[in-house]
């Protein structure tokens, strides 16, 4: 592992947490405790005046002296310490060369600059090919001439920007004219120290490619630039034109201005918005939700509560923008059918748009979703309580983090791990560090670890409380032993459901139907066949049990055509029971030893599903 990656670990872990053993972070970086004492004496010389990490006893604490520095070190000013046995490195100059230089680049050259085999360059070029694919550029090679990047100049300055500019930052300069305009203008727009950081990159950059004639020619897709008529930065692109001497097209300024319409804890003209747009989008969403989960989910109270989440992500998307994911499993593993939905919410904007989001993207969709499945309004009054164990600068990060999610507007109330024991009924979110002990039925508990312990995580995620349970008896709930093949045994369950009349009669051929157009089998393992079942009022669940087949595990679900008021939040808590087993494979392997339908829901209610 390079030097770079391993102090960038200790220091995100330390950031965190405030604190950690020397056996913690020798598992993290997979060290002994010696090589831990000899890296952390270099993270110290790295950190300078920003920070600096004391030991007692074993026992590693960070305290900070500069946020602002800390943050610009954590946003990756520290990939600049590397060297080049760190093939991100070597990708880096290889992007810097062919971008500056705009044409084929020699295999033997490369290795010789980076004093490497060609071998690692043509592993190097491997790993660059598929990158550039991301921005829709590619890799030309040519016999005796060498590779070239071809890509749009906006595709070359993400590229740079993403993946070189924390390499190479320092090469980028300019008078120090320049940079009292730039300081200027972040006291009149009063940013925080990451869009700062972000804008800084942008304005650089794109000043260093206007000078050498590189123009971004074409509008930008899918983007929303919703500062465009911000008056503090028009000036400032004026006092540019007169700098560069030359005009600034609007897709220029555009491009310069995207870092503040990453998120929308900056002030932006809503008017800009495609709604229509944005509405189609939507539409498609909750169609697809409903063709999968016929579940009743209200598509103007999901565009109303998604409209500017959806605006800014399709942003973020377009720019391959990436935040730091703060809650890592904790929403996948605590709200699991709304990450399903989110997951299904994901095809339908590849569908629309052709972008593919990233798991950062689904957490913060499933919030919204499981908010919306909670009929917590995201519209409403936001009062967000905040109780985190963590370290001072941890704390200003989830600051940000969580406005960035839910928007500027809302009331953040930092409590004590001693308020853990209050039922927050006032509050529409949780966001905590340390397990609760009461909660409110409609307020929504988003467990905040650290960003890298996964094992801390999962250990801190509590026992689901009863008032969300599934009810058994809301339930008709069957089981069923199976020795055949997958196909057979779907027959046998359908067939089994019928002759109890339990189900209507064309209840197996749109099951059939479904499976030919969908997959309804996840991990190779677990299958969750399911559709409406016709002139029923009842949840009907049949879980077949196969051991002996590849698909082991059945879980067979009729949806009652007429469900009775207030009975929907049964139907999603049986979703939320599946999901979650499907994300198990201990717990599935104890299911398959059950010899009942009693034992089975005893071992569903001892591991918190059922009631």
């Amino acid at each position: 592992m390079a030097l770079v990656v391993r102090l960038t670990q200790i220091l995100e872990f330390l950031v965190a947490k405030g604190q950690a053993t020397e056996m913690q972070l020798s598992h993290l970086i997979k060290v002994s405790e010696q090589t831990v004492r000899s890296v952390m004496t270099q993270l110290n010389q790295a950190l300078e005046d920003v920070a600096v990490i004391t030991r007692d006893k074993k026992m590693y604490r960070l305290v900070v002296k500069d946020y602002d520095e800390l943050v610009l070190l954590l946003g990756g000013g520290m990939k600049a310490l590397a060297d080049f046995n760190s093939s991100d490195k070597r990708i880096a100059y290889i992007c810097k060369a062919m971008i500056e230089q705009g044409d084929y680049l020699l295999i033997d050259d490369i290795a010789d600059d980076l004093v490497v085999s060609r071998g690692t360059i043509q592993k190097d070029l491997k790993k660059l090919g598929q990158l550039v694919t991301i921005y829709d550029g590619k890799l030309e090679s040519k016999p005796n001439r060498g590779v070239r990047l071809l890509a749009s100049e906006f595709a070359k300055r993400l590229i740079f920007l993403n993946h070189v500019y924390d390499y190479y930052q320092y090469e980028l300069e300019f008078d120090t004219d320049f940079f009292d305009l730039l300081d200027d203008l972040y006291d009149q727009l009063k940013l925080n120290q990451i869009q700062v950081t972000t804008l800084e990159r942008a304005l650089l950059l794109s000043m260093n490619r206007i000078q050498k004639g590189h123009i971004i020619e074409d509008e930008i897709s899918n983007y929303y630039n919703l500062v465009v008529h911000n008056a503090s930065l028009n000036d400032f692109f004026i006092k540019i034109e007169k700098k560069l001497n030359r005009n600034l097209t609007q897709y220029e300024q555009d491009f310069m201005a995207y870092p503040l319409n990453m998120t929308n804890n900056f002030p932006f003209d809503a008017r800009l918005i495609d709604l229509v747009f944005i509405n189609q989008l939507i539409r498609q969403i909750v169609m697809d939700i409903d063709e999968e989960y016929p579940i009743q989910m209200s598509q103007t109270a999901l565009f109303e509560a998604l409209k500017f989440h959806v605006t800014f992500l399709l942003n973020r998307t377009r720019f391959q923008y990436q935040e730091k994911n703060i809650f890592f499993k904790s929403i996948q593993n605590r709200y699991p059918f709304a990450y399903q939905l989110a997951e299904i919410a994901k095809e339908s904007i590849k569908k629309v748009t052709g972008f593919v989001i990233s798991d950062i993207e689904l957490n913060t969709l499933a919030i919204y979703f499981e908010l919306s499945l909670s009929e917590v309004r995201v519209d409403s009054t936001k009062k967000v309580a905040l109780i985190a164990n963590v370290g001072s600068a941890a704390k200003q990060m989830l600051y940000l983090q969580i406005r960035a999610i839910l928007g500027d507007d809302i009331v953040i109330t930092e409590l004590t791990e001693e308020a853990a024991n209050h039922d927050f009924a006032e509050f529409m979110v949780v966001f905590t560090t340390v397990p609760l002990k009461v909660l409110s039925s409609n307020v929504m508990e988003i467990q905040v670890a650290n960003l890298l312990d996964d094992d801390l995580i999962s250990a801190r995620l509590r026992t689901l409380k009863n008032s969300i349970l599934l009810d058994k008896s809301k339930v008709k709930m069957t089981m069923t032993h199976l020795n055949q093949t997958y196909s057979k045994n779907l027959a046998q369950m359908m067939s089994d459901l019928e002759q109890q009349g339990k189900v209507d009669a064309q209840f197996a051929a749109r099951i059939l139907a479904r499976n030919q157009t969908a997959s309804t089998i996840f991990e190779n393992t677990l299958a969750f066949p399911h559709t409406i079942n016709v002139g029923s009022s009842d949840i009907v669940l049949s879980i077949g049990l196969a051991p002996q087949d590849e698909i082991s595990l059945i879980f067979m679900l009729a949806v009652p055509e007429n469900l009775l008021p207030n009975w929907e939040s049964d139907l999603v808590k049986v979703y939320d029971m599946i999901f979650e087993i499907v994300g198990k494979p201990e717990l599935q392997h104890e299911i398959l030893q059950m010899e009942t339908l009693e034992q089975l829901q005893g071992l569903l209610k001892r591991k918190g599903l059922i009631i």
